[in-house]
């Protein structure tokens, strides 16, 4: 297991080891051993941390953590023909043996767009922010409007955390001399601070959310987003929040400490090692075994991965409100279910 020990984001590391080794446990793996190693904070730290991994005996390699260390270790990882699972959504890190852990942005924009037309909504804006991400996210918005039938009335793009009251933005959101706005929901990828600046700005050109449906990704999840009344009844797709909740739960109990959201990934990295290992080629069946149709049920849910060694999920779609999300589209519980 090859995580981050030290430095900024040794906290996070030291959570997705303890979630590791609560797999470990729950499984009942006394026969796997975990050999812990320090990806520190460069590429070549990490790339050195896999050798020394393998050279011990790893036969399947879970982390490191972010696309650049993936990346760097997949090259290790690659050559000696270990399975690696990564904790990235840069889809250019998987493939040949790596595969990623996490939501893909594209596919959560693929999910609210086709349940927000599903709906009867067929006008749609968005505010996408400048750089790699908003280009991803940017690229699935406009695939999925047209995949559903509906339209891209504008685009907005700007400097995350910095969108500023142009006259593009009014005339995207401003109602006509009919009274009636000239899209019917709004798209806005973005989380945290930079959607609270996102909020203020659209808040003080006019924008009503009672008749523009606010849209957005899994990065609203953690939000306090309830309580800024422009969010009240706006739609993002995500893992069920429930889920999540039973894991933490566990997690407290068992360390003392709420685990950080990515947790629930090392423990189902975890879970998938075990279930690899127990195999009877052992982790050479990581193909077959990995790219199964049927998928797996993990702390979030449903998810597989394709032969490009990227995920997909079986999402669900949330709105929300004061008392935070609700579930308003369940999360299909098998690939041949809604959305698949």
């Amino acid at each position: 297991m090859i995580l981050p020990q030290t430095g900024q984001a040794g906290e996070v590391g030291k959570a997705l080891e303890d979630a590791a080794e609560l797999a470990l446990f729950d499984l009942n793996a006394t026969n796997i051993e975990l050999l812990p190693a320090d990806a520190g904070g460069s590429a070549a730290t990490a790339s050195g941390a896999v050798q020394n991994v393998i050279g011990g005996g790893a036969g399947v390699v879970i982390g490191p953590l972010g696309a650049t260390s993936v990346k760097a270790a997949a090259i290790e990882a690659r050559k000696r023909g270990v399975p690696l699972l990564g904790f990235s959504t840069d889809r250019s890190a998987a493939g040949s043996g790596v595969y990623l852990l996490g939501f893909m942005p594209d596919e959560q924009a693929t999910a609210v767009i086709g349940y927000a037309a599903s709906t009867g909504l067929s006008r749609f804006g968005a505010l996408i922010p400048v750089g790699a991400y908003g280009e991803l996210v940017g690229s699935a918005f406009e695939v999925a409007v047209g995949a559903n039938g509906g339209t891209v009335v504008g685009v907005e793009r700007y400097k995350s955390g910095s969108l500023q009251p142009t006259d593009s933005l009014r005339a995207l959101l401003t109602p006509g001399p009919d009274g009636r706005p000239p899209v019917d929901a709004l798209f806005v990828p973005e989380g945290g601070s930079a959607l609270q600046q996102v909020l203020s700005t659209i808040a003080g050109i006019g924008f009503d959310p009672h008749r523009v449906r606010l849209l957005g990704t899994d990065q609203w999840s953690g939000s306090s987003l309830g309580s800024d009344p422009m969010s009240l009844g706006g739609w993002y797709a995500g893992p069920s929040p429930e889920r999540f909740e039973r894991f933490a739960g566990h997690f407290q109990s068992t360390y003392g400490h709420r685990p950080p959201r990515i947790a629930a990934q090392a423990y189902d990295a975890m879970t998938l090692a075990v279930l690899l290992a127990r195999q009877r080629a052992g982790f050479a069946s990581a193909p077959a075994v990995l790219q199964g149709s049927d998928g797996f049920s993990g702390v979030d849910g449903l998810f597989r991965f394709r032969a490009d060694g990227t995920p997909q999920h079986g999402l669900a779609i949330l709105e929300v409100s004061a008392g935070g999300p609700r579930v308003i589209r369940p999360a299909p519980d098998s690939f041949g279910g809604q959305g698949f």
